[in-house]
C-alpha cells in the first residue's frame, strides 16, 4: 500500500471513527437501515444506506445519507442528513440540517431548520422552535415557525404561523408579462409568492421578486410589507451568459486534465471504484454524505489543540481533493454506462468515457434549481465509492 493510500485510509478512518467527545456512538451501513420503535441508540447515530428509517429513540445526533431518509422517532440532538427524499415526522430536540430533492417536515423541531432542496414542505401540524432557512425551487409553509422564515426560492406559499419576520428572495425573471402572456395579479396559478388567508405573521414581510406577490384578504401581518422589484436587464443576461459559458468550459477542461492524470496513474483502481459505485449506489451515496458532513466538524475539533492543526489542514485538503475526484468518477461512470450501450467496442476506454461523461454531467448539473442538488448527490456518490474502495483495501 502506497503512502498516499495509507494517508487517505487513515483520514477516512479518523473521519468515521473519531467520536466528537467521549460519548458512545453507533455506525450502521446497509442497503436498509432500520431503528425499531422499541430500540434506543445511546449517543450519535451515523447511518448510510438506500433506505434509512428511525422509528426509535436516538440520544444524540443523527448524521446520515441515503436515497430515502425517514425520521419518525425521537432524536435528542440534531439531524444532519442528505438524500433524494428526507421526511421528518418525529420529534427532534435540536436542529435539522438537510439537503435533498424532496424535503417534508411534519414533526416537531425544537431549534432551527436549514433545508436545501427542490421541494421543501413544512406540514400543517409541524413546528419549528427557532428560525427556518430554505433554499430551493418550491416552498410550502403551513406549520408554525417560532422565529424568522428566510432564504431564497422560486415559488412559495405561506399558510402557517410565523412568529417573527419573513425575508425571502424569489425568482427575478418572473414578471407581469413573460413570453407574450399576461399574468393575472390575483391568480394563484401564476404568482410566485402567495400568503394565504390562513397565514399569521407576527412580524414584517420583506421580499424581492420580479413581480408583487399575492396576499389574500384575511391574512394577519403585524408588521410592514416591503416589496423590492428585481429587474432583469438584457445586457446583464448577455454578460451573465458569456461568463457562465466561460466558467463552464474552464470547469470541463480542468476536469478533463485531472481525469487524464487519474486514469494514467490509477486506471485499474478507477475501474474497480466505478464498478462498485454502480453495484452499491445507496451505500456509496450514504457514506459519501457522512464523509462530507463530518470532515469539517472533525477538522474544527482538531484545531482546538495546537498539535491537531496540521492534521486538520491535511484532512481538509484530502476532503476537498476527494470531492473534486468524486464528481469526475461519476462522470467516468456515466460515460462507461453510455459507451457500453451505444459503443460497445469502446466500453473499456476510460478516456472516451471520461470525455463523454464529464460533458454530460456538466450539462445536467447546470439545470436550474435541481442541478446543484444532483451535483451534491454526485459528490456523495463519488466520495462513498472512494471510501468503500479503501475500506476494502
Amino acid at each position: 500500500m502506497t503512502k498516499t493510500r495509507i494517508l487517505i485510509t487513515f483520514a477516512f478512518t479518523l473521519l468515521l471513527a473519531l467520536p466528537l467527545t467521549a460519548q458512545a456512538f453507533s455506525v450502521k451501513a446497509d442497503n436498509s437501515v432500520y431503528i425499531a420503535e422499541d430500540e434506543t441508540i445511546e449517543g450519535n447515530l451515523y447511518a448510510a444506506g438506500s433506505n434509512i428509517t428511525v422509528d426509535g429513540t436516538v440520544n444524540g445526533d443523527v448524521i446520515c445519507g441515503g436515497q430515502t431518509v425517514n425520521i419518525n422517532g425521537a432524536v435528542k440532538g440534531d439531524v444532519i442528513c442528505g438524500g433524494q427524499t428526507v421526511n421528518i415526522n418525529g420529534t427532534v430536540n435540536g436542529s435539522v440540517r438537510v439537503a435533498g430533492n424532496s424535503i417534508i417536515i411534519n414533526g416537531t423541531v425544537g431549534q432551527g431548520v436549514q433545508a436545501f432542496g427542490a421541494s421543501i414542505s413544512l406540514g400543517k401540524k409541524a413546528s419549528v422552535g427557532w428560525d427556518m432557512l430554505i433554499a430551493g425551487a418550491i416552498g410550502e409553509i403551513r406549520g408554525k415557525i417560532g422565529g424568522d422564515l428566510h432564504g431564497g426560492v422560486a415559488n412559495i406559499v405561506i399558510a402557517g404561523e410565523i412568529n417573527k419576520d419573513v425575508r425571502l428572495k424569489l425568482d427575478k425573471n418572473i414578471k407581469k408579462e413573460k413570453r407574450g402572456f399576461s399574468f393575472d395579479a390575483d391568480s394563484k396559478k401564476t404568482n410566485p409568492f402567495i400568503i394565504t388567508k390562513e397565514a399569521i405573521i407576527n412580524g414584517s414581510v420583506n421580499y424581492a421578486a420580479g413581480r408583487e406577490g399575492l396576499i389574500e384578504e384575511g391574512a394577519i401581518i403585524s408588521g410592514e410589507i416591503n416589496y423590492k422589484a428585481m429587474e432583469s436587464k438584457t445586457l446583464d443576461k448577455k454578460w451573465w451568459l458569456f461568463g457562465w459559458a466561460g466558467m463552464s468550459l474552464y470547469s470541463i477542461f480542468a476536469s478533463l486534465v485531472i481525469g487524464l492524470v487519474l486514469i494514467s496513474l490509477w486506471r485499474k483502481q478507477i475501474l474497480e471504484i466505478t464498478d462498485k459505485m454502480l453495484k452499491k449506489i445507496g451505500p456509496s451515496i450514504g457514506w459519501g454524505a457522512i464523509a462530507m458532513f463530518l470532515t469539517p466538524i472533525i477538522s474544527i475539533i482538531l484545531c482546538f489543540t495546537i498539535i491537531g492543526i496540521p492534521l486538520a489542514i491535511i484532512l481538509m485538503a484530502i476532503w476537498l481533493i476527494a470531492m473534486i475526484v468524486g464528481k469526475i468518477l461519476v462522470g467516468i461512470l456515466v460515460g462507461r454506462s453510455i459507451l457500453s450501450k451505444l459503443w460497445p467496442k469502446k466500453k473499456d476506454s476510460l478516456i472516451w468515457a471520461m470525455i463523454i461523461g464529464i460533458i454530460i454531467v456538466k450539462i445536467v448539473f447546470s439545470i436550474p434549481f435541481v442541478g446543484w442538488i444532483l451535483a451534491l448527490i454526485a459528490i456523495w456518490w463519488g466520495l462513498g465509492g472512494i471510501w468503500l474502495q479503501f475500506k476494502k483495501s
